[in-house]
């Protein structure tokens, strides 16, 4: 793989004022810009701008497709700082095309409610195959994975039976940056938010017959994009540590589907939850 960027480096912004940032792109090989680093470039933007809050969640709408190798403006608009909570939208330029539009809130860490659900059970990292072992049944990944080397993913065998919300059994898919990060939060959770956005498009066609893992028969029978992103976080990741993201489709129609994602640390932790809604055309 050719590890184009690392991600330390996509996430390094630079400041041309107080809310206005230039990052550069991941340099993967796709049709359209990736559109998990949009997002966590932002959780990025909107990260600096505060001093005392963390990022808790981001709601990203895509508009336009962007193009890989052009450096990406982002421009901050705060539109609430209160005690507890900061809010933030970050509007992702390039040129004079508006990529998408996301709202950040930003809160102070507090005690208070706290609960989640159980971890799945699950088999460990190590003892999932890489995606290219699964992949190679399918004649590999194909070139645009070729590019994602900055994230090291492992898929967990299926696991037969109904799954009471979702449309299909639930894909597990382990994931980690493959190169240690800084101890700042922000890039944590903007790796976390960066990774979110893999294998959902292959979770979304499983109740169509798809074989997660088999990038390139997706590539080659599927035309999919992003409408909208959402993640919320809960605690602070370790996204150089691997994280479990449990998959799940509840529903499609129209060619739009939704697809979901629980996602907890190797002890069982949760570290937040991922939406995203889809167009999914046949090719």
């Amino acid at each position: 793989m050719q590890g184009l960027i690392g991600l330390a480096d996509l996430f390094d912004l630079d400041r041309l004022d107080d809310d206005t940032w230039v990052g550069p792109t991941d340099g993967v090989r796709l049709p359209q810009l990736f559109g998990g680093q949009l997002v966590a470039q932002s959780v990025v933007a909107a990260g600096r701008s505060v001093d005392d809050k963390d990022v808790h969640s981001v709601h990203t709408t895509f508009l336009r497709a962007g193009t890989s190798g052009t450096p990406v403006t982002l421009r901050v608009e705060r539109l609430r700082d209160g005690r507890q909570i900061s809010i933030r939208e970050v509007n992702a330029w390039q040129g004079d095309r508006l990529l998408c539009r996301s709202v950040v809130s930003c809160a102070v860490p507090v005690e208070g409610l706290a609960h989640s659900r159980p971890a799945p059970t699950t088999p460990p990292p190590d003892a999932c195959p890489d995606i290219r072992e699964v992949a190679a049944a399918d004649g590999g990944l194909g070139e645009f994975w070729d590019d994602f080397a900055s994230i090291e993913v492992r898929l967990a065998p299926d696991v037969p039976g109904p799954v009471a919300h979702s449309a299909s059994p639930a894909n597990g898919v382990w994931m980690r940056s493959v190169h240690p990060l800084p101890d700042d939060p922000v890039l944590h959770r903007a790796t976390l938010a960066y990774a979110s956005d893999l294998m959902l498009m292959s979770t979304a066609v499983t109740p169509h017959g798809h074989v997660s893992g088999h990038e390139r028969s997706l590539a080659s029978t599927w035309n999919a994009v992003s409408l909208d992103h959402a993640v919320w976080f809960r605690g602070t990741p370790r996204a150089d540590g691997w994280m479990l993201f449990e998959h799940t489709t509840p529903m499609a129609q129209s060619g739009r589907a939704l697809i979901e994602a629980a996602v907890f640390d190797e002890h069982g932790t949760a570290l937040g939850h991922v939406v995203q809604e889809a167009l999914v055309k046949p090719l």
